[in-house]
């Protein structure tokens, strides 16, 4: 059952995964306007963690796909 002790495939994140997830929505939530509601910021965290599972691991990268520009 090695395969339950790796933490990428069942779901878990190490702790420089949480860092950089954390860090990558502090950096958009301080971006965008007007603040985001519960339901957007949900749907952020959900879009962040997509893609970092996605392979998208990169902060800049993650920032740069999901930031909302304002005209």
């Amino acid at each position: 059952m090695e395969v339950l002790r790796d933490p990428t495939h069942i779901g878990m994140f190490e702790p420089q995964d949480l860092d950089i997830l954390q860090g990558v929505f502090a950096r958009l939530t301080s971006i965008q306007t007007p603040t985001l509601d519960e339901m957007r910021a949900r749907s952020l965290a959900r879009s962040i963690i997509t893609l970092y599972r996605h392979g998208v691991r990169d902060p800049d990268r993650l920032v740069d796909v999901l930031q909302v520009r304002t005209p």
